[in-house]
C-alpha cells in the first residue's frame, strides 16, 4: 500500500478513512504542484476502480487551474495594496495654518488601486502645496501611471514653480512617458501667512470653498486640457480666503451619479460641508457616508483642507 502523504497519516485522518476506499490526485498547473485531492468512498460504496482514475484526474486538473488563479489573484492583491500605501500618504501631515483630512477608495476591491491620487506637500516660507489627480482606467496599470506623475509633481514642487508652470513641466514630462492614457490634475498652493491660495487645473473638477461663514462657492479655476495632451498652457486663478475656510478637492467618483449635473452635485457638497462636525475627520467621514452609502463603481478621492491661517509676523522658513 502506497504511504499516505503527511497530512492524512494521523489518527483522525485515519479512523475518518478507515475501510474506506481512496484516491489521491495531484493537483498540478502550469508545471507545479499544489498539493493533492483525495477523493473518498465509505465502506458500503464499491471501492475505485481504474477506471474512476480519469475522471478523478480531470476533476483535479480544472480545480488546480482554479486554485493556481486564486493564488495568483490573491498575490496581486497583496502586491496592489503595498503599491497604494507606497504611493499615498498616511497619516494626514501636520502643517502649520493648515488642517488636512483625506479618504481614499478604490473602486476595484481585488487590486485596492486605481488611478486617483492626491498630496499634501510643504513648500518654503510655511506654504503648502495640495494636489489632486485622476488618471484615466483603474487597476495597476492606471496606479503605475499615477505613482509616475505623483512623483513628478513631488520633484516639481521642489523647484518652487507656480502651478500654471508646474502642470505645463507635469504635461511635458508626460508626453516622455509614452502612456496612450491622460490624466486630470489640479494643483494648489495656499500661503497660510497671507491667505492668498493659487491654483491650476488640467481638467480637473473645480474644488469647493465654504466661508467661516457657511458660504459656498464652486471655484472658477481656469480649465485646461488633460495631462497628456501636450503643447499647452495652463491660467491660474488667485485668490484671498478668510480663516477657518474650508477647501474640498475631490475627483469625480465622488460625485458622479446617473442623472445629475456634476456642477449641480458639486454644490450640493458644499451645502453639506456647512454642517457642523466636531472635526475634519469627521466631516470627511460624513460626506464620504452621505455621497455612497451603498457602494461605489469608481475610484474615490476626497481631499480636505482647513485653511486656518498663521499670523503674519510668524518666521517663515
Amino acid at each position: 500500500m502506497q504511504q499516505l502523504p503527511a497530512e492524512l497519516d494521523s489518527p483522525a485522518a485515519r479512523l475518518v478513512l478507515k475501510g474506506s476506499s481512496v484516491l489521491l490526485v495531484h493537483l498540478v498547473a502550469h508545471g507545479g504542484a499544489l498539493g493533492f485531492l483525495v477523493f473518498g468512498r465509505k465502506p458500503d460504496r464499491p471501492a475505485f476502480v481504474a477506471a474512476d482514475l480519469t475522471a478523478c484526474e480531470e476533476v483535479a486538473e480544472r480545480a488546480a487551474v482554479a486554485l493556481h488563479n486564486a493564488r495568483i489573484h490573491s498575490d496581486e492583491a497583496t502586491a496592489s495594496a503595498v503599491l497604494q500605501r507606497s504611493l499615498l500618504p498616511t497619516p494626514p501631515p501636520r502643517l502649520p495654518g493648515v488642517e488636512i483630512a483625506y479618504r481614499y477608495h478604490p473602486s476595484s476591491h481585488t487590486t485596492q488601486v486605481g488611478g486617483d491620487w492626491f498630496d499634501v506637500i510643504p513648500l518654503p516660507g510655511h506654504r503648502v502645496g495640495l494636489v489632486i489627480g485622476d488618471v484615466a482606467g483603474h487597476g495597476l496599470h492606471a496606479a503605475v501611471i499615477m505613482g509616475q506623475l505623483r512623483t513628478a509633481v513631488r520633484t516639481l514642487a521642489t523647484l518652487d514653480l507656480p502651478p500654471g508652470r508646474l502642470l505645463a513641466q507635469l504635461d511635458a514630462f508626460a508626453q516622455h512617458l509614452g502612456h496612450t492614457q491622460l490624466a486630470t490634475c489640479l494643483y494648489c498652493v495656499y500661503d497660510p501667512t497671507t491667505g492668498r491660495s493659487t491654483l491650476a487645473s488640467a481638467g480637473h473638477l473645480p474644488p469647493v470653498l465654504v466661508g467661516p461663514d457657511g458660504s459656498n462657492d464652486l471655484l472658477k479655476v481656469p480649465v485646461g486640457t488633460p495631462i497628456g495632451v501636450g503643447s499647452v498652457t495652463f491660467d491660474t486663478l488667485e485668490l484671498l480666503t478668510d480663516p477657518g475656510s474650508l477647501l474640498l478637492l475631490c475627483t469625480d467618483g465622488l460625485v458622479e451619479t446617473r442623472g445629475q449635473d456634476i456642477e449641480e452635485a458639486l454644490h450640493a457638497l458644499g451645502r453639506r460641508l456647512t454642517a457642523q462636525h466636531s472635526s475634519l475627520e469627521d466631516t470627511c467621514e460624513a460626506l464620504m457616508r452621505r455621497q455612497h452609502p451603498e457602494g461605489h463603481h469608481d475610484d474615490i478621492t476626497v481631499l480636505l483642507a482647513r485653511l486656518n491661517g498663521i499670523p503674519c509676523d510668524s518666521p517663515r522658513k
